[in-house]
């Protein structure tokens, strides 16, 4: 794409996605947080201009800075995501009109299913579903979001109210709100 952008216009875009229904709201803020991080590694004058930019390079400058802050798994993840954002911003650049994203069909439903084994396409990773009418997931309010996250097999813990501007200190006191809870 020859036409320069900054970190800011990819972040508007992603936000505009998600608000309008161009695509999912949760898969809109989990790019514009993998965006934030990693661009964020960037100065000031390189984020006015983040096209003219080797995005393998700024995704390894971010694996180097950040190393210690995030698992390998999470650095990596960050990476497809940023590689999907901009992907994306340059496909609706392109052309809005005919701009959608392809979702992945997740089969959840809405409706109160009992707690059974599913069908097991990978056996070392058993999937268990289980939904809880009596202890519903609250709506977020207003400039949150919620996500989950697998921890192990038929495990999936379900983080909500998360604030979209989440620093990175606050992250930190999460985290270790969280070790608290383990059983060692």
């Amino acid at each position: 794409m020859t036409n320069s952008y900054s970190m800011d216009d990819l972040l508007d875009f992603l936000s505009h996605a998600g608000k309008k229904g161009m695509m999912p709201a949760a898969t809109s803020r989990a790019l514009a947080v993998a965006a934030r991080n990693v661009f964020g590694v960037l100065d000031a004058q390189e984020q006015e201009n983040i096209s003219g930019l080797g995005l393998e390079t700024v995704i390894k400058r971010f694996n180097n800075k950040r190393a210690k802050d995030f698992n390998p798994g999470s650095l990596k993840a960050y990476g497809q995501r940023v590689q999907r954002a901009v992907e994306l911003y340059e496909q609706w650049k392109d052309n809005p009109a005919d701009f959608s994203v392809k979702t992945r069909n997740s089969g959840t439903s809405r409706k109160p299913i009992k707690t059974k084994q599913t069908e097991n396409r990978n056996e070392d990773f058993p999937i268990t579903t289980a939904v809880t009418t009596t202890n519903p997931i609250p709506p977020n309010r207003q400039g949150t979001y919620q996500s989950s996250f697998p921890v192990g097999p038929g495990r999936v813990i379900t983080v909500s109210s998360i604030p979209e501007d989440l620093t990175s200190l606050e992250a930190e006191k999460l985290a270790q709100f969280v070790r608290m809870l383990a059983v060692e």
